[in-house]
Parts: C-alpha cells; structure tokens; sequence
C-alpha cells in the first residue's frame, strides 16, 4: 500500500514544527539533522505519526524566509549537524575550529531566536576543514567514499552543477546578484561557465561535497523516523528567488522582469508583491513541466509527504507586469485554468509514485481547484478559524472531506491561543457554539479546558489527517511568521526546551494530547 493510500485510509495526527526550532543539548543555535531524530523519536512517544519541518531550502546570507530561496533543489547548510561529519573530527584544523567555537556556540544555543547568519558561516567554515581532509585522504586515493561522493554528483547532476557553480561563483563575487556579474558569468554561456568551474573546480565541488552531507544526514534522519513509525512532510516552495540558481542557470522558465505575488485577501488590501520572478508557463508546459518533475522527484527522495506551496499558482498565477502597479492572472478563461492546473496536478501524482501530496489551498480559490483535489485524491486545508458556512456559521468538522488535512493554524497564522484571545467576543461565542454546543456571551477565556475542546473538535473531523503546530499543543503565544512584514521575529521561531526539558514541562499538555489522540483514534499505529 502506497503512502498516500494509507493515510488516506486512515486517521492520523501530525505536528507542525520547523527544524531550526528544534532546540537539543549539543546544537548550534538553529536546529540540525541530529534535532531532527531526537524530535522526531520524542514525538513518535505521544502518539504522533507526521512531522511537518517546513522547506529547508538554502537562504542568502541574511535571508531567513525558506519561501525565497537560493535554489529550489539545495538544502541549507545551517541543518547540518557538524559533529556527525567524520572529516570535520578525521580533520585537525577542523577540530581546531570547531573547539574554538566553544563559547560563540554556547551563546547562539541560548538565544531566544535562531541565529541563522551567523550559525551558518561557521558551519560552512567547519565544513570547509572537512572537505580539504576529504579531498587529501579521500579523494587522492579513490577510495570508497570518494566514489560514494561521485555516484551522488552524478545522480543529482540535473541541478547539483549548476547550483554548485552559481553557489561558488556569488561568493567569489561578493553575493552580488547574477545580473551584474561579467556578461559570460552573468548570460550563462556554457564557455565563461565551463571556464570558471575549470579555474576554481575545488572550490566549485565544495558545495557538492556539503549537499553529499547534508544529503546523508537527511535520508538518514528520514529512516530514523520511519523506524520510529513517523512521517517526515517536507515542503516546495511556490518560487525561488531571482537571485538563485534556477532562475539563472534556467532561465528560459521564468518571465523575468515579471514578478509572482497575489490579489487582495486578509493579508493584504492591495495584494501581495512576493519579490519572486514570475514563471513561463506556456515554455513549461511545451517543455513536458521538466523543472517541475525534478522538483517533484527530488522532494519525493528526501519526504514522505509534501506541501504544494501555493496551489491556486498552478491553475494561475497573479503576475505584475515590468513597472506596474496593479497585477492580473496570468491566463484568462476557467476551462484553460483548469487544464493547466489538471496537467500539473496529473504530473505530480506521477512523479509522486505513491508518496502524498497536500495542497495549499488557502486564500480565494476557486471551486474548481478544490473539486480536483477531491478527484485527484489530493488532500487540501481545513483551517477551523476560516470554515464557515454560507450563512456565515462556523462549518461543522465532521462534515469535512475524508480527503483533507484540518488544523487549528499554520506557520502564517497566530497560534491557536493568539486567535482566541483576540478573537472579537461575539465571534468566540459562535464559535465555541459550535465546538460545545453550548450558548454562551463568548466570555470564555483560553485555558486547559477550552484547548482541549477545540483540539478534541478538530481530532473529531472527517479528515484523514489533522495537525497541530507544537505551539497550539502546549497553548503558547510565539509564532513562526507574520505576512506582510520583515523582521528578525519572522521564520526565527525557536523551542525554549530540549524534548527532554519539554516533557517535563508541559507534562499536561502533553497528557492530554496523548489521551486525546487515544479518544479520536488517531495515536500512531506501526506503519
């Protein structure tokens, strides 16, 4: 049975929270691929079969939104877990370093908020020391690592090259952007490339060599879980940003000069300019959607599920022209929007093989998008704040579709107990009707009892799969992202507590998440 007919077939419960927030004893400040096992197993102990980490995409320098990202393929150095990479301790230099971080680390550890620039640099610089011990022990003799390092440049030579060049070729430049860099460089012609990556070649396959890592320490992260009876659920994100390997090296996908973002909604009166190139569909599609079956495929290596950033894009794409003001879809007529987002959806399912996607449906969409998640059998979101009825009634949970995720918020909402409180008293008492079935003036503050039946609501729904953030299950206020502004508390989010701190601590929350799951039937069984 394929991954997406056993959840589908089932009932289950997943948590949201992102791997930098993932605070152990022996991390740097933002949370690695080690965090990532010790989550995971304390997870897996309450009952919890899905864990959701968001994209993990690498950022620039002093960028911390996963959603733009420096390419759609590579991983962040920042989650690597440097005291697993034996050249690092195989390395005296490398050993060297990383004791001299000692007191550096000890306060990115402690920091209220991940530290991710400053973690990163020093996890690159550890890594450096590790691949000049590789290139002197490993790779002069040939030996079985090195060829190990050489099936995997191969096997993800379809972005690996490009990035790694594009990657070498930003810091030799200083991180400026592609656009002005010299005219060869800058217009990707094979000659000026091929001639940089022959002159630093070391310096070029270091950044293979750090994706091989993190690579490793991924997949290894991704059986841990499956032993453990977890899920791990990754994410694409919609675009990359100009700056980036694809849109460079690629460009006959995008519209540059075009810019991604969305119509008017809740988050912005004026729409969204999302700073994203706009994509070519038209090319994509008479190109048999090639960037996007890599994608797909490369997500499908490293997740069990994953997150269609953005679904609504697939059928159209709201797009500002070149100095414009005001955007517009990018195709017109319902049945072309459908048939595009059919085409799309039909090739994911196929690169898929069985794995689960989950479709970002929020915002305006329209009818038909969701009819054909229902009849391509892909679950979309049911977001218990935003369901609501004609008549303007919150929408009855055990009406949702099988077919579905429902959650009490995401990584861009408050979180549930944020919601509550400032949730206007008329609205929390039609609300709390429906959750209780009891009248009331919606004078009810937020509190065990008042978590526990809205988690126990959403547990109850029709929907095959329902997840928390970590933060609505231990009812406190710190959220991931708030849209429409930049700041250091966006995307920083970071546990107080270690797993083991954490269970002693909201021992009762976590009480009564397990009992809970244990009511509705949704505590992970073996997969």
């Amino acid at each position: 049975m394929t991954i997406q007919d056993q959840l589908l077939a089932g009932r289950s419960n997943g948590i949201l929270m992102p791997l930098s927030a993932m605070k152990t004893e022996k991390d740097w400040g933002v949370g690695d691929f080690s965090s990532l096992m010790e989550w995971t197993e304390f997870f897996a102990a309450q009952g919890t079969k899905i864990l959701q980490i968001l994209p993990l995409q690498e950022t620039a320098p002093l960028e911390t939104c996963p959603y733009s990202a420096l390419s759609a393929f590579a991983t962040d150095p920042v989650y690597a877990d440097i005291a697993a990479v034996e050249d690092v301790w195989a390395s005296k230099s490398g050993r060297a370093y990383v004791e001299s971080l000692k007191e550096d680390i000890a306060v990115w550890h402690n920091a209220p908020k991940a530290p991710f620039f400053k973690v990163k640099q020093a996890k690159l610089k550890a890594l450096w020391y590790g691949y000049q011990r590789f290139l002197t022990d490993e790779a002069s003799v040939r030996s079985a690592r090195f060829f190990a390092f050489e099936a995997y440049c191969s096997a993800q030579s379809g972005w690996l090259r490009n990035y790694s060049v594009f990657r070498a070729v930003k810091e030799f430049y200083k991180w400026q952007t592609w656009t002005q860099w010299p005219e060869g460089l800058r217009d990707f012609k094979k000659e000026a490339v091929d001639a940089f990556e022959a002159q630093y070649s070391e310096y070029v396959r270091f950044f293979s060599y750090v994706q091989w890592i993190l690579d490793q320490q991924l997949r290894r992260a991704k059986v841990f879980a499956r032993e453990k009876g977890v899920l791990i659920f990754g994410d694409i994100p919609f675009g990359t940003n100009l700056d980036s390997a694809e849109v460079w090296s690629e460009r006959e996908n995008y519209l540059l000069g075009w810019e991604t973002g969305a119509p008017a909604d809740q988050f912005s009166e004026g729409g969204q300019r999302w700073g994203l190139p706009a994509y070519n569909w038209p090319y994509q599609h008479r190109h048999n959607l090639d960037l996007w079956r890599r994608k797909i495929r490369r997500v499908t290596e490293l997740y069990d599920i994953f997150r269609l950033d953005h679904l609504v894009g697939f059928f159209r794409t709201y797009i500002f022209a070149p100095e414009d003001t005001k955007g517009a879809f990018d195709l017109e007529g319902e049945q072309n929007q459908i048939d595009r987002g059919y085409n799309f959806l039909r090739m994911v399912l196929d690169e898929a093989r069985g794995k689960l996607p989950i479709g970002e449906d929020l915002g305006v969409i329209p009818n038909y998008v969701r009819r054909m998640l229902a009849d391509l059998r892909i679950p979309g979101y049911k977001v218990l704040r935003w369901e609501r009825e004609d008549n303007g009634y919150y929408r009855e949970p055990r009406n949702y579709p099988t077919v579905s995720l429902a959650t009490t918020s995401t990584h861009d909402t408050e979180t549930v107990r944020g919601w509550w409180e400032t949730m206007d008293q008329r609205e929390r008492a039609n609300i709390w009707e429906m959750i209780s079935a009891q009248k009331t003036d919606g004078n009810i503050p937020f509190d065990s009892a008042s978590q526990r039946a809205i988690l126990r609501r959403v547990l109850d729904s029709n929907s095959a799969i329902t997840l928390f953030s970590w933060q609505d299950i231990i009812g406190t206020l710190e959220r991931v992202n708030t849209p429409g502004t930049v700041g250091e508390e966006n995307w920083t989010y970071r546990s107080a507590y270690t797993p083991a701190q954490a269970a002693e601590i909201y021992a009762p929350q976590l009480a009564q998440y397990r009992e809970l799951l244990k009511e509705t039937g949704r505590a992970c069984q073996a997969l």
